[in-house]
């Protein structure tokens, strides 16, 4: 094989590996998202069935929220220090189970505790994420990246959304829970399947 063959298998092979990194990335970004949206889609159902205020909302969200902001900055140290790949699939993959165990709450403590829990493991994923991104993609396309990126969890928003509504119903609800968590726990899989870890700076000129 000669040498210039040898370099369009290997350009060739490379992109194939950033196409992979960058849908499995960004499957785990539309995942993400499309939690965020869970509880203002099912919040009427559980509150005609526990009786909750608006204000039982309010902090629902507001802790899942907090707790994911002060837990990145932790998990972008982790990121720095050992391997991004495997800190997505624990924070993401491993932690989604948090997510299915929302189903099983049966009273606003419960969801609450839960929630918070989750919270804590989403914190994960953009330091980790944005970090491989940025040593995978060149800055020439790195915006470009992103950006499809932010679309695909711009789209899981609607289709959570959406899908969610079918389910906002007091026999159904959980199930909206079991799936997010399922899908969550697929998306750990496919990014320790398909993202090969770049090394720290690869894409930098």
């Amino acid at each position: 094989m000669t040498e210039a063959a040898t370099n369009e298998m290997v350009s060739r092979e490379k992109k194939r590996d950033k196409r992979r990194t960058l849908f499995a990335l960004s499957f785990g970004y539309f995942i993400d998202q499309g939690e965020g949206q869970s509880m203002s889609v099912l919040f009427p159902t559980l509150q005609a069935l526990w009786g909750l205020s608006y204000s039982n909302l309010g902090v629902i969200s507001t802790v899942r929220n907090l707790l994911q902001s002060l837990s990145s900055p932790f998990w972008g140290y982790i990121s720095d220090k050992i391997s991004r790949k495997k800190v997505i699939i624990f924070g993401t993959g491993i932690w989604g189970l948090w997510t299915a165990a929302v189903g099983l709450t049966q009273n606003f403590g419960q969801l609450l505790t839960i929630r918070a829990i989750s919270g804590i493991g989403l914190g994960c994923l953009m330091p980790a994420t944005f970090s491989i991104m940025s040593d995978t993609f060149p800055p020439k396309d790195r915006g470009k990246s992103l950006g499809i990126m932010e679309a695909t969890g711009v789209l899981g928003i609607i289709v959570a959304t959406i899908g969610l509504g079918f389910l906002a119903s007091p026999e159904l609800w959980r199930w909206g829970y079991f799936l997010l968590g399922g899908f969550s726990v697929i998306s750990g899989l496919i990014v320790w399947l398909l993202v090969k870890e770049p090394v720290r700076g690869a894409a930098e000129p």
